[in-house]
């Protein structure tokens, strides 16, 4: 019998992966949110609907993280694509939702190092 196959994946192929990878966390509520790295046009599509608002930083930081949510107990979540989904969401999640989903971001997302990928890179 032969031994099961090893695939060992190269450094960028392993950044690449990260780089889609998709987390649960769970609320104290026990409701399963699932996150993931929206791609960086997200962003930009968020602060141009945010508008004004998107000048406030602790607004910011307060609703950034919520734009890696795809998903509250299967229930498949989009972008937003208005203040009011913004908000809609803001509500849905409430305040246990909100809270598993920023100490998720940053456990799993928020420990970038740029110079490390590109050392990576080259390998």
């Amino acid at each position: 019998m032969s031994e099961p196959m090893k695939v060992t994946l190269n450094p960028s192929e392993e950044i690449i992966q990260a780089a889609h990878a998709e987390i649960t966390v769970t609320d104290t509520r026990g409701r399963v949110i699932r996150l993931k790295k929206p791609g960086v046009l997200a962003q930009y599509r968020l602060i141009e609907l945010l508008g004004e608002s998107a000048k406030n930083e602790v607004y910011m930081g307060m609703v950034l993280p919520l734009i890696f949510v795809t998903a509250i107990e299967d229930a498949p979540v989009y972008m937003p694509t208005s203040k009011a989904q913004v908000e809609a969401l803001i509500q849905q999640l409430d305040e246990d939702g909100i809270a598993a989903v920023m100490q998720g971001v940053q456990d799993h997302f928020g420990k970038t190092d740029p110079e490390g990928d590109k050392a990576a890179l080259k390998k």
